[in-house]
């Protein structure tokens, strides 16, 4: 963190340096797992050159699951949609859905610093 923050102070030193306009958005992505789509998530993937094969079995792992409760001897199913599953893939997952954001603002010139 320390040297992020370091190259973010000094790209602003030298952009007022030379008297360009220097502007900094601060974005803090809270709830990110819980609030990234499935869709996003599996379109990051076909953008990457995954498999379709795996795209559609990670769909299948992230949509709709099935929680199982018992009380009183009766067994209930309940089908469980989240935006993400909480598991080994979601930081990956999540990683190339913000990929994706820092693809677009390159494009734009923007300089991401993270």
């Amino acid at each position: 963190m320390e040297t992020a923050l370091r190259q973010l102070v000094i790209r602003v030193a030298k952009a007022l340096d030379h008297q360009d306009i220097a502007l900094g958005i601060f974005l803090f992505i809270e709830g990110a797992f819980d609030n990234t789509s499935c869709d996003s998530m599996c379109s990051a993937l076909t953008r990457h050159g995954v498999d379709q094969t795996v795209v559609r079995w990670i769909r299948a792992t992230l949509e709709d699951r099935l929680a199982t409760t018992a009380f009183g001897g009766v067994s209930r199913g309940v089908v469980v949609s989240r935006s993400c599953h909480q598991g080994d893939l979601s930081p990956l997952l999540l990683c190339l859905v913000v990929s994706e954001l820092l693809v677009r603002l390159n494009v734009w010139s923007v300089y991401p610093q993270g």
